[in-house]
C-alpha cells in the first residue's frame, strides 16, 4: 500500500485539519503480535513491527515523546510518562480539547516548523511514537529519529490502519496493551450506545469535506479512518460517491467537486463541512447552489470546527467520547428526519 500521500495547505498550522482528506485504509490490520522478552514485568525487550522495518523497546519506557495527536492521545490515557508532545495543530490552543492539560515544557514541539531533531533529541526520550506523526512519513525522517531513541511508526501508512489497530501499535510500544484494549473497547461501546440511542440513524448518508477555495474535497472512501468512523453510527456516504475515483491532486478516497457540481451534495442525509482558509466559509455558505442543498434547506447542514474535523479526520479510541458528544446534535437532527 506505501506511504499515504497527503496534501498540504501552504500554512502548516492546519495540517491536519486543512490538509483534510489524508488518505486511509482502515482495513490494514496491525502487525499481529510484538516479540516479547523479560525485564521486571515481563514484558520487555519488545519489537514492534512497522512500515519502515521493526523496532526493539529494551526496557519499559520512562521518557516518551509523542510526535503525533493520536500517540499523545493513547499515551496519556494509559499514564505513559511523556515528556515532550506536538502541540495541538488549530487554532484553539495547545492541547488537544479532550485531554487533560500538560505543562507548556512538554507540548514544547510547534506544528508550524519543520520537526527538530535537536529539539526532540533535547527531551532525552527512550522512545519516541510516530504512529499518527504527519512529519515523519518518510524513511529518512525515521532514520533520523532512530538515532535520537527508538521509533515507532505506523504499521504500513499515515492513518492506513483503523483507529482501534494504530491505538494497539502505540500500547505494543508502551507494554501497555490491556489498558489500551480497555480503550478501545470503551470506544467501541460508545459508538455501539448511539447506535441503539439514535436508531433513525441507520441507513442515512451523510458527506464530510471540506471548502478549500474553488475546490470541495470530500472524504468518501470506504476505508478512510472517518467513513469507518461515521460506518459504525450507521451512517454510509451516499451510493454515487462511494469509492469514486479520486480526484487529480487529492488523496486517495477522496473526491473533489467544484461548485458548478454542489447540488451532488443534496444526496446526503447530513453534510459536515470544514473550512481551509479565511473566507472558504462565507463563500460556502453565501453560495446560491449551496443554499439550495437538501442538508442545508432541512437544517441538516454542520460547520465543523478545526477540532472536530481533525479529530473526524483522523479519529482515535479516547476521543471517540468528545467527537461523539460534539456531533450529537447534527446526529440527533439526521436520526429524526423523516422518521
Amino acid at each position: 500500500m506505501g506511504v499515504a500521500r497527503v496534501f498540504r495547505f501552504p500554512v502548516l498550522a492546519t495540517v491536519l485539519a486543512a490538509s483534510l482528506l489524508l488518505a486511509g485504509c482502515g482495513s490494514s490490520a496491525a502487525p499481529e503480535d510484538a516479540s516479547a522478552g523479560a525485564d521486571g514485568d515481563g514484558r520487555f525487550p519488545v519489537t514492534v513491527p512497522h512500515a519502515f522495518g521493526e523496532t526493539t523497546i529494551p526496557e519499559k519506557p520512562q521518557r516518551v515523546v509523542a510526535l503525533g495527536p493520536n500517540d499523545l492521545a493513547v499515551a496519556q490515557a494509559v499514564g505513559a510518562p511523556i515528556v515532550g508532545a506536538m502541540q495541538n495543530v488549530t487554532a484553539t490552543g495547545p492541547v488537544l480539547p479532550y485531554l487533560d492539560p500538560l505543562p507548556a515544557d512538554v507540548l514544547a514541539l510547534d506544528p508550524n516548523t519543520t520537526l527538530s531533531l535537536e529539539q526532540v533529541a533535547a527531551f532525552e526520550p527512550d522512545l519516541i511514537l510516530a504512529v499518527s506523526a504527519y512529519q515523519v512519513v518518510d524513511r529518512a525522517t525515521y532514520d533520523r529519529l532512530s538515532t535520537i531513541a527508538p521509533t515507532v511508526a505506523f504499521a504500513e501508512s499515515l492513518y492506513g490502519a483503523s483507529m482501534q489497530d494504530d491505538a494497539r501499535q502505540v500500547g505494543r510500544a508502551l507494554g501497555e496493551e490491556e489498558k489500551v484494549e480497555e480503550l478501545i473497547a470503551a470506544a467501541d461501546a460508545r459508538l455501539a450506545g448511539i447506535r441503539d440511542e439514535l436508531p433513525g440513524l441507520a441507513g442515512k448518508t451523510y458527506l464530510f469535506g471540506q471548502a478549500r477555495g474553488e475546490i470541495l474535497p470530500m472524504v468518501v472512501g470506504e476505508q478512510n479512518q472517518s467513513t469507518a468512523f461515521m460506518r459504525a453510527l450507521g451512517l454510509t456516504v451516499p451510493a454515487s460517491f462511494a469509492n469514486a475515483p479520486a480526484s487529480d491532486d487529492l488523496a486517495p478516497g477522496t473526491v473533489g467537486l467544484s461548485y458548478e457540481e454542489v447540488g451532488r451534495l443534496s444526496e446526503a442525509d447530513l453534510l459536515m463541512m470544514t473550512f481551509a482558509g479565511d473566507g472558504d466559509r462565507a463563500a460556502f455558505e453565501n453560495n446560491e447552489l449551496v443554499r439550495r442543498v437538501r442538508a442545508v434547506q432541512q437544517g441538516t447542514y454542520t460547520p465543523l470546527t478545526l477540532d472536530q474535523a481533525v479529530a473526524l479526520q483522523a479519529p482515535n479510541v479516547v476521543a471517540t467520547g468528545w467527537l461523539v458528544d460534539q456531533l450529537r446534535p447534527a446526529l440527533e437532527k439526521v436520526a429524526g428526519a423523516g422518521s
